[in-house]
Order: C-alpha cells, then structure tokens, then sequence
C-alpha cells in the first residue's frame, strides 16, 4: 500500500459563492487528489475485481485497513453470498455450409453467466428479432449501445440541470448498455435457440462487454463478437448457409463477498449514509474503484471533525456483489430496513467519477471533458435544492438531476444506480456517470476524471454540512409525488435565491 498522509483538520469552510474555481481544497482535511488517485491506482492494479476475485478481496481488506487508520468505528465485514463468474476456454469456426474443409477461426469472447458447452454445432440464422429465431439453431445478432441526446435528457427527463457552457444543446452521449439492459441472449433463449453469438455493433473494436452481471445463469451458451469479427461473419453469411462450432468453459460458483462498512459519531441521534461499490468487471478504475476513493476521502475528511461538528452519526458503507446482481446492496437494505426507514436522514451514494471518451481508429480515447453526471435524487424540493446549490458552489458542469422512477423506461420504479433499492426507504443522492466503456477493460485509469476528485467531494460536503438542519422526519414531509407542478429553473439563479443554511 502506498504511504498514507494524514492531513490535519484546519477548521470547516463554506462558501456562498456560485462557484468554486480553484482545485485547492477549502475544507482542508480532504485527502489531496494526487492522493485519491494513488488509491485509485492501488485497487486498479490489483487486476480484475470480480465477486469473489482475489483483487477483490484485496480491496476488502484495504477498506478495513483504511477504516482503522482513520480511526472509525464498528468497523463491520458483512458476508453476503454472490455469484463467481470466470472465463477459462472458448473457441469459435464457422465455415460454408457443405464445405467443412474451409473453416475459419473467429475472436470471440464468452457472454458472462451463459452456459458453458464442451462443443455444440448448428447452423448459424440472422435474428434481428426473436421472431427469426430457428428452434436448435444459433442465433446471431447485431447489439448496439443506446445513443441519446442529452437536450432530449434536459427537456424531459431530468428535473434540473447545470450546463453553463450550453453542451447539452448538441451533446449526444452513448450508453454503456443495449435496449435490452441485462437481457441480452434472453429473448433467443426463450425462443428456441440452441446458442447465440452477439456482434458488438459499438463505436469502438471489442468482444468484451461485462453483461449481464444479474447473477442469473442463462440456459445457452453465448458469445460476443467484434464489430471487425461480426462484419466477417455477416459477409460469409451472406453468400450462404453457414455452420458454426463452438465451445465454452467458464465456471459458474456460489462463494461469500463482503460488505465493508465503519462509523463515525456525530451531534444527532440520526445518520448519514455514504456508500459505493467496492467490486468491478475488470481492473476497472472508473467502475469503482473511483467511488471508493470518493467514499473514503469523506471517511477521511469527517473523522477529522470534532464530533460534535459532524451534523448527524456517519456510516461509510462500500457494497460488495455489485456485479453480481447487486448482492450486497440488497442484502444491506433487507438487514437494515428499519434503520433506513426510520434513523436515515440520507443515504448519498458516489460512482463513476469518469471521463468521457472518444474513438479514435477504434479506441477508446479520454477527452478532457467529464462524462455527463447524473445526480438521482429523491422527490424532495428541500434536497433539490441542496444538491443544486452544491453542483453551483463546484461548478460541476455536465450536471443532471435525474428522477428516481420513470427512467429509462416509463415503468422504471427506481434508478439504474447502485443505490437504487435505498430510494424506497429513505431519501437518496445517487451520483452517477454511465460513460460507454463501462464495461470494458479499457476503463483503467487514464479514464479517471482526476479534476473532478476534489470539486465532488468539497459537494458532497457541502451537502452533508446542509442536511445538518434536517431530520429524518422533517425531510421526508417535504416529498412529493412526480410530476412535480413547478418545475426548478436550469442553472444556479433560481437555487442561490435561497439561503443557504
């Protein structure tokens, strides 16, 4: 582990401003940001940080070790039961049908949680919907990313926004997930197929795309393609039948994860929630590495605050089983229900803090420009505004505070956030940046957004700082039920009319 520095608290600092230009820290016992990144770089170089990986406990026991040096308390490993997905072997040849003689290799990489084959051989049917689907055949299907407009996201989706530059007017971001979010080889599945190969129609060259991670077994076999790769495939296709060979092994275990959590007293008899995830498909520096530096540079920064200065008691919570159907989210807000519902003034959850990325001959390349911030926040004008007054004070441009239901789709009942299922108990921050390499093993840490460390965390303060003059009780009574009949103003005149305390 890198050498930790302790920065000595020098006293609480709250500016009225609009913004915050300056990277130096006002509240000076944040960890500095080359230190946020040396712990980002210290979880990421660990390797992949699946469920149940070694690089993943690692990181469990680096949160516990961080815990103590701050001098938290209750420090808590939480066992919860997860899914252990790991690719070994798979191969793919395809060849004319008829003409066995003239096979051709292609690359190929194994859909996590699809069934392992030592060999299974079909022909090979072009599906672009289930209805194409041949019982006992193979399925084969182009699988673009969602695109969206983010005028489309300001204008109708988001409750507020802060884009001072005007981006959003021409800003058009792609997801890091299909139409069919988890459900990728599910409709072929149910429609008889005997195995599926999805062509990765995305902008960049990759067969490897961590989904889905619901911790389901599938009852097929599958693969992914490249766009590169699936442009051969279609090609041969095109002239003819053509017979494929493929086999996978992957193993597919139930082993234990923990979540990692500690305390910190505060003047109230009621709490504060902070919380990420601590596991990630890949190295993945962004996807979470980064939200655990953002989580523990809160643990930092408040154990070096008097007691009786912290607003309310503090619990910093890092979930594991994220990529496993979010085991240890669920498992926390089943055990804790009542704790959530009755002690919690909030819970503010912190992922992603990303770049956005270009393609550039293929690759993925950094901008400088940080991925679009979606800022889920529960129906309650008074956060509204808190968490509007926070993104001002920082100036965290490319911000959108999203609804907690009804995205993306209509009959969504809570966020696509780790976060999601604490929005039924208790009123939730929930940061989060969905940049397209997600899933990819191209998130590593030249996809860090470095400038934005300490900008979020002085927010996340402030929004701490701010609910200090609330109660679970007295911010709850403020919740309304969407649509919302007055609509908040974009931009910051409308949120610095108010008081700030």
């Amino acid at each position: 582990m890198k050498i930790f520095y302790v920065l000595v608290f020098a006293g609480i600092v709250v500016s009225s401003a609009c913004t915050r230009n300056s990277d130096s820290s006002p509240q000076s016992g944040l960890p500095s940001t080359e230190t946020m990144m040396s712990w980002i770089s210290d979880i990421e170089e660990q390797g992949y940080r699946r469920p149940g990986w070694p690089a993943d406990e690692w990181t469990e026991k680096w949160a516990v070790d961080m815990f103590e040096a701050l001098g938290l308390e209750d420090i808590t490993l939480d066992p919860i039961d997860v899914t252990r997905w790991e690719e070994r072997e798979w191969s793919l040849t395809v060849w004319p049908k008829g003409q066995p003689d003239n096979v051709i290799k292609l690359a190929s990489w194994p859909i996590p949680l699809s069934k392992p084959v030592e060999e299974l051989t079909a022909e090979l049917v072009l599906s672009p919907s289930p209805a194409d689907v041949r019982a006992g055949t193979i399925a084969v299907v182009e699988y673009p990313l969602m695109e969206m407009p983010q005028a489309h996201i300001r204008d109708d989706v988001a409750t507020w926004s802060y884009d001072p530059d005007g981006e959003f007017n021409t800003l058009s971001q792609v997801l890091p997930m299909g139409e069919r979010f988890q459900k990728i080889m599910d409709p072929e599945a149910e429609a008889g197929a005997a195995a599926y190969l999805g062509i990765l129609n995305f902008p960049w060259q990759t067969d490897k795309y961590y989904v889905p991670y619901d911790s389901k077994p599938r009852d097929i076999p599958g693969l992914y393609l490249s766009r590169n790769e699936g442009r051969r495939l279609l090609d041969m296709m095109e002239d003819g039948p053509v017979m494929a060979r493929l086999s996978v092994d992957a193993g597919l275990t139930r082993t234990v994860n923990h979540n990692v959590y500690a305390t910190l007293p505060g003047r109230s008899d009621e709490w504060l929630v902070i919380g990420s995830h601590h596991d990630g498909p890949w190295n993945s520096a962004v996807e979470d590495a980064s939200g655990v530096a953002m989580v523990m540079a809160q643990a930092q920064y408040w154990s070096r605050v008097p007691a009786k200065e912290r607003p309310h008691n503090m619990l910093f919570l890092l979930t594991g089983g994220h990529m496993s159907g979010g085991a240890g989210l669920h498992d926390f807000a089943e055990k804790h229900k009542d704790f959530l519902s009755n002690d919690v003034v909030a819970e503010i959850h912190l992922e992603h803090i990303a770049l956005a990325a270009k393609v550039v001959d293929g690759q993925l390349v950094p901008t400088d420009k940080p991925e679009v911030r979606w800022w889920f926040t529960s129906y309650i004008p008074r956060l509204e505004r808190i968490v509007g007054r926070a993104i001002c004070r920082e100036d965290l441009t490319r911000s959108l505070m999203m609804p907690s239901t009804g995205w993306p789709r209509p009959d969504a009942k809570r966020p696509p956030t780790d976060a999601s299922v604490f929005f039924f108990t208790t009123p939730v921050v929930s940061l989060l940046a969905a940049p397209m390499y997600l899933f990819d093993p191209a998130d590593r840490m030249n996809m860090v957004d470095e400038k934005s460390l300490l900008p979020v965390s002085r927010a996340v303060i402030d929004i701490v700082q701010e609910l200090g003059s609330e109660t679970a009780k007295s911010l709850r009574a403020g919740q309304y039920t969407p649509p919302r009949s007055e609509r908040l103003s974009s931009g910051c005149d409308d949120l610095n009319s108010m008081p700030n305390r």
